[in-house]
């Protein structure tokens, strides 16, 4: 059975799980008690790899930041599934060994879902029954944690669902579930790769 997550609880992949890859699964569904139509919106997943400078997270180069548009990072290090998005699912890959291989020098890969255009359409994640993240074993499609939306993110239109983080040699998924009235473009301000702006 999957280990249910809850905001500030983690999960060693590494050592207790012996993974040096996951699949992280990303699924939403609308409330139908909504005035909005599942085609009308749409979630997506995308994850920043990135290095701390002088305590401060940081992604490294353009390329550090994986979504639909740039599907990966270190030459398989961090991917995002082509298909992701299309059936009320989003993916993505990591394969940690290949990260530690980067000479950028990543020690933590940030996983952010956003809602496509949530800003400008007014759409929130209260309009969703739910958005629920999986870590996945992708050898045997296990599902090894799973981490879902609470209620306080109900206004969100972007959540950081949770960061793998290097630490004593181990890499670990921390459940954040910080939701913020921001797009895309914000979250590439606060990795420091570009100036923010309109969504």
């Amino acid at each position: 059975m999957a280990i249910q997550l809850q905001k500030g609880s983690g999960i060693n992949l590494t050592k207790d799980h012996g993974l040096d890859d996951v699949e992280i699964e990303v699924t939403f569904d609308i409330d139908p008690t909504h005035p909005v139509k599942a085609h009308e919106m749409d979630v997506n997943a995308c994850a920043f790899a990135i290095t701390h400078k002088d305590g401060k997270a940081v992604a490294p180069r353009d390329e550090a930041f994986v979504f639909y548009n740039n599907r990966d990072y270190g030459n398989g290090a961090l991917t995002h599934d082509v298909d992701g998005g299309s059936v009320g699912d989003d993916k993505m890959y990591l394969h940690f060994s290949k990260l530690e291989q980067s000479p950028d020098g990543i020690d933590e890969v940030s996983c952010i879902v956003e809602i496509y255009e949530g800003l400008a359409r007014g759409h929130h994640f209260g309009q969703f029954s739910h958005c629920t993240a999986h870590i996945v074993n992708p050898a045997t499609k296990e599902v090894i944690a799973e981490f879902k939306l609470a209620e306080e993110d109900s206004n969100a239109t972007a959540v950081q669902m949770g960061s793998f983080v290097k630490e004593d040699g181990h890499w670990h998924f921390k459940a954040i579930g910080a939701g913020y009235q921001k797009g895309l473009a914000d979250f590439l301000h606060v990795y420091g790769l570009v100036e923010s702006g309109p969504e």
